[in-house]
This record gives C-alpha cells, structure tokens and sequence, in this order.
C-alpha cells in the first residue's frame, strides 16, 4: 500500500447534507442572530408539567416551550452555529450538513474521491479515447454515461481502476457543530436570482485530516492477468496533477461566466485569485458538495464536442429547466445557464458573496 496523509481545507462555504431538512420550532430556533439546535428529549423532560395543559392539537413544537432564562441552559442544545435563516415562515427548512453520531461534522471520504474520479476521467479521456454516440449515454437517466464510465475506469466494480484508491473519512472540528453556520444559498443566472435556500455549510476555513491509499497489489503482474488496468497506473500517480488541470479549466470557464453576470464582482474576483494560485504537485483545487454543478460532476467539455447530440442529450434527459418568467432555452444556447452560489445579507438585501464547495487538498507520503 501506498499511504498519504490527506490535509483538506475549505476555502468557501461548503454544503454536503445528509438527506434531512431541519424544521424551524421542531429542530432549530434563532436567537441574537444565531441558530440553536434543540436537544427535543432535553426540552420536553424538563418540560414536562407544562405539557399536561395541551392536548394533541394544540400540542407545541419544543422550541415553543422555551423562555428567555432557557437559552443559558447547554442542555437544552446539541450545538448553535452563527447566521439564522431568512424566512420567518412557521415551517421554515434548513438544509442539514452531515454529521457523526456526536453531532462533528465531517466529509465522507466517498465525496472527495467523487470530485477525484470526475477529474481523472476528464484527463483520461484524451488517452482512451471512447466513443462518443447516443449508445454510450444509454437511456436511464440514473445511470447515465455508465457505457463511458466502464470504458475509462473498467467494466464492472471488481474491475475497475479506481477499486485500488481508498479515501478515508475526513475529521475536522472536534466541538459539536463547530466550523457550520447558516448560510443563504440562492440560484444565480447572469441576470437574475432564484429563491433562497438555507443550509448548514463549512466555514471557508476549516481544516479536516484523513488518509488516502492506493493498493499497489493490484497493478503487480499476477492481478493485470485479470483486471487490465495497469496500463493506467500512472493515473494515480499524476493524481493531484490530472486534478488540478481539470479544477483549472473549470475555474478559468466561472471566472468569465462570473465577470459576466451582474452584481458577482466578489465571486469573480474569487475565482480570479484562484487561476493565479500557485498550486504545488503534491495539492490540487477541487469544488466538492452542494452546488459544484453540472461541469463538475460529469465528461463536462467532451460531452459538448458533439452538439447535435448534447441537444438532445438536454432534451432526454430534461437537462434544463427555465426559472418563472424566464425564456426557454434553444439549442446552442450555453449550458448550464446557472450557478448556486452563498448570498450575503444585509438590510434586507443579497448579494452573491462564493461560490460554493471550494477546497484545498493536499497529500504527503506516510
């Protein structure tokens, strides 16, 4: 085996949930501009004797039952994050940020090694050269481009290359929900903006620590026998290059899309700092999580070689829908034709302020 300590920073917000929506009252309650998570078994116990004057119809949510005096007791708290959400509404949601069962947030090693196998089969295309037609997209849209996948990486699980790259978990803050806060996300084109969405996301400087392996067992003489991917070898060992080219061409592709759309001087300009980054062999820039977009999670450019096919790849797979009163999207027009972007907010009003997902990874030979 091969072993790196992998070190990863994030350098804007940065949202991987965990399938769950937080309820405003039932989950969560702002307070001095901040939102507190509730411990619901803490609260109702403590309130118990209160509870015996309602009946099942009018039975409150928890953080109703709370009082002024109630907000200095920790008990009644797993964790409060700075930033409330936006909307004053009853139900009002917010996006929960993946968790151990001690409430630390964490990244799963399965998302970093997701950003990585997109770069590499975007770097690797060049060299296997597959063949781009309607019969390698297939039909699901599930398991789309699954045609593709088998030719670059191998044609099943047993067989393919990346069953030889493991990226552990990543353990970051040790405080339970330290590094979160809430953040406003909105969906941004170049001239107008979508409705918000709250969500609990990293702080654009938290660092988290874990390992990635590579099993050199499977490239010896005696596996290549069965699993015919030695021949790619060097994948792995151009690892953070091969990632670092595709983060490149995807960062110089946002930093004109964002120079061009109105009032994102601040993303632009973020984007312009990281083209000039310089960027050691052993680290790389990756957009990881929530909102990295469709460019960031697919064959991106190559599939665009062919633009009679990606047209109808658009309209298959309805690709693309039009925000309210917006136009409809014709053929040739730019695809995506948005972004997600953290919206910062001040009397009332917002204005995009990052990207999302953004990180610094970086490796060092144990």
């Amino acid at each position: 085996m091969t072993v790196y300590a992998l070190t990863l920073k994030t350098l804007t917000p940065l949202h991987i949930g965990d399938g769950g929506e937080l309820r405003l009252g039932f989950d969560f309650v702002n307070y001095n501009g901040r939102t507190y998570r509730l411990n619901e078994d803490a609260i109702l116990l403590e309130k118990e004797a209160e509870l015996s004057r309602f009946n099942m119809r009018n039975f409150p949510p928890p953080g109703k039952l709370l009082l002024e005096k109630d907000y200095a007791n920790p008990a009644f708290f797993r964790y409060k994050v700075p930033g409330i959400a936006r909307s004053r509404k009853d139900d009002a949601r917010l996006k929960s940020f993946i968790k151990n069962v001690y409430d630390q947030p964490y990244i799963p090693g399965s998302s970093l090694k997701g950003a990585l196998r997109t770069a590499l089969a975007w770097t690797g295309w060049t060299e296997i050269r597959p063949i781009l037609d309607r019969g390698a997209i297939g039909r699901n849209r599930s398991w789309a481009a699954q045609p593709l996948e088998r030719k670059i990486f191998g044609p099943d699980p047993n067989h393919d290359l990346l069953r030889s790259l493991h990226v552990s978990d990543l353990a970051g803050p040790a405080q339970p929900g330290e590094g979160l806060m809430v953040v406003n996300a909105q969906v941004l084109t170049k001239k107008a903006a979508g409705s918000p969405v709250e969500l609990e996301a990293l702080r654009g400087d938290i660092t988290f620590q874990g390992s990635l392996t590579i099993d050199d067992t499977l490239f010896k003489p005696f596996a290549e026998n069965i699993l015919h991917f030695s021949n790619r070898k060097h994948w792995l060992d151009e690892l953070m290059p091969r990632a670092q080219a595709h983060s490149r061409a995807r960062i110089l592709k946002l930093k004109e899309w964002f120079e061009q759309a109105d009032n994102c001087e601040r993303i632009a300009a973020f984007y312009r700092d990281l083209a000039a980054a310089n960027i050691g062999p052993n680290a790389a820039l990756l957009q990881i999580g929530w909102g990295a977009g469709w460019d960031g999670k697919t064959y991106w450019t190559h599939l665009q070689t062919n633009s009679q096919l990606f047209e109808q790849l658009v309209r298959d797979f309805r690709m693309h829908k039009a925000a309210p009163g917006s136009p409809p999207r014709k053929p040739g027009d730019p695809f995506p034709r948005s972004k997600r972007a953290a919206m910062s907010v001040k009397e009332g009003a917002a204005k995009p302020a990052a990207p999302f997902g953004w990180v610094l990874v970086e490796l060092e030979k144990k």
